[in-house]
């Protein structure tokens, strides 16, 4: 096929966050010449932002089995318990592997967050656990062999006739919106760990970049997508008036050190709620949380973090107090204003612990795959945690055995594109139709709206056109899957079906341009090697 540029590697990995830069360290570490490629700069997606931390089952009082059975309830009856003892049992040396690369974490301070029965939350720098763990695996990443390229955009897999993936179609981002010079990369595994698609909805906390291109991308090839309904609504992202797009996000940590979640008359939301009252799962919280401001006709709550005191707030909260004071809010005094916003992807591209895909040559790690360890409902820390293990799991398994080099490569065909101008439009429909709360009738008139966008006009391809395709593709999937799942279970909740029926896994498959649904049960779904 006919390219501005060519690059060759053993491995390309696309993302640089903790799932992507941790696999690209693995597998070099073996010989294996990798390429990263990052949309921006290393780091800028949303492994940096990360408060709450980084769940491991270390404390005097703690063990696997408690950590096992806290993140299976909260997944809803769909998580995969292998995967799940996996991650648990891998978690404590992760964190022991991290602090020997010269991280500052914190095994002793343990923190409390949502869904969780022990305090097993190791921190860094108060609420900046993320920034550590990305500092301390940016340095890895300058000192290693690994050829990395910023200010790159994967656009398409490379398949075979058999469909197997060997490589990538990319594009090099030039300035001022200045058309994407496109090319190829060809290599014998192509790892995506391009994490979620916060920018779906129009309040996220997920950063502008975060336009779910991974999974646009393994879609058009042809990948097996499991349980894309699930969308975890973080409960407390900071309100602004009129306020679209990122948002900060306002740590759990902060009700597990004592703030409460109350309404504008100062009662509190959770009370008899659930019995872990403002620590219950984030898919209760939320709902609850959707329930009373849908009430009471306001667009907010509020977040009481004052009796905490000065200390507490400016030291052991130093980001949620400086991005609330930055806005006029100060949080040893006022309320702060919170209300539900799109923040993790429970769903994905179906890969294992090992980032093995349906597709040979495909692998896929972090937000990005669906491993079967977060189910219906991520417990809080566990997506740091499973990040840096797949990742580096990913990483070994390519490092001692690469899929052969594949020939007569081509990309998939697919339509005209997206106009960017449609992108705000989309993200509002989004947030109305498949927010917190779902319903059939929303669900259908989601779709319609999605089936009669207009194609781009473009004469050539831009970062806007190609990040608003992939929301595009990623939204139909989500309103498909949520359409299909009429009932209520984590965070997919129908107010048409409040009932949750049985345990079944939903995988999408994107066919000459149709979606094809399937169920598979609550069981290890095996992947190719």
């Amino acid at each position: 096929m006919e390219s501005d540029w060519e690059l060759n590697a053993d491995v390309v990995v696309v993302g640089s966050g903790a799932a992507g830069i941790s696999a690209a360290l693995a597998a070099a570490a073996h010989g294996r010449h990798v390429l990263l490629l990052s949309k921006g700069e290393v780091g800028g997606g949303a492994t940096a932002l990360a408060q709450g931390g980084m769940a491991a089952a270390i404390g005097p009082d703690d063990d696997g089995s408690l950590h096992c059975s806290d993140t299976l309830q909260a997944g809803a009856g769909l998580c995969e318990p292998s995967a799940v003892a996996a991650l648990v049992s891998a978690a404590p040396n992760t964190i022991e592997q991290l602090n020997q690369r010269g991280s500052r974490l914190d095994r002793t301070a343990l923190g409390l967050e949502a869904g969780h029965s022990r305090r097993r939350i190791v921190h860094a720098g108060g609420d900046a656990t993320g920034a550590e763990v990305h500092r301390v695996l940016a340095a890895a990443l300058a000192a290693s062999p690994v050829e990395v390229h910023c200010g790159m955009i994967a656009l398409d897999l490379l398949t075979d006739a058999d469909g197997r993936a060997g490589g990538l179609v990319a594009g090099v981002i030039g300035s001022n919106g200045q058309p994407l010079r496109t090319g190829v990369v060809k290599a014998r595994a192509v790892v995506l760990a391009t994490g979620g698609f916060g920018q779906a909805f129009a309040t996220t906390t997920s950063p502008v970049g975060v336009t779910g291109d991974g999974l646009a991308i393994a879609a058009r090839a042809g990948a097996d997508l499991r349980d894309l309904e699930f969308v975890q609504f973080h409960p407390t992202v900071l309100w602004q008036q009129g306020a679209r797009g990122q948002q900060p996000l306002i740590t759990e940590a902060l009700r597990g050190a004592g703030a409460v979640l109350v309404d504008a008359a100062g009662l509190p939301v959770m009370a008899g709620r659930h019995p872990l009252g403002d620590l219950a799962p984030r898919d209760v919280v939320a709902a609850a949380m959707h329930e009373r401001i849908t009430r009471s006709g306001s667009d907010h709550l509020w977040l009481d973090a004052t009796a905490l005191g000065r200390t507490a707030l400016e030291e052991g909260f130093p980001t949620v107090t400086a991005a609330c004071r930055a806005r006029g809010i100060d949080p040893v005094t006022d309320p702060i204003p919170v209300a539900p916003g799109a923040h993790y992807a429970c769903g994905g591209i179906r890969a294992g612990l090992d980032g093995q895909t349906s597709m040979p040559g495909l692998f896929s790690v972090g937000e990005a795959a669906a491993t079967g360890v977060h189910g219906a409902n991520r417990l809080a820390s566990n997506s740091l945690t499973e990040s840096l293990i797949t990742g580096h799991r990913a990483g070994n398994l390519l490092g001692r055995h690469l899929p052969e080099q594949r020939r007569n490569l081509r990309p998939p065909a697919h339509g005209p594109g997206v106009s960017a101008a449609h992108r705000p439009a989309l993200a509002e429909a989004m947030s109305r139709h498949a927010g917190v709360a779902r319903h059939a009738a929303g669900l259908r008139r989601l779709l319609a709206e999605l089936n009669s966008v207009s194609p781009s006009d473009e004469s050539s391809l831009s970062l806007a056109t190609v990040e608003t395709v992939s929301l595009h593709t990623v939204s139909l999937l989500v309103a498909t899957a949520a359409l299909a799942r009429a009932e209520s279970r984590g965070c997919h909740r129908r107010s048409d079906a409040p009932t949750t029926g049985p345990s079944r896994h939903s995988v999408l498959r994107w066919r000459n341009g149709r979606i094809d649904r399937s169920e598979q049960p609550t069981q290890e779904i095996g992947v190719p090697a």
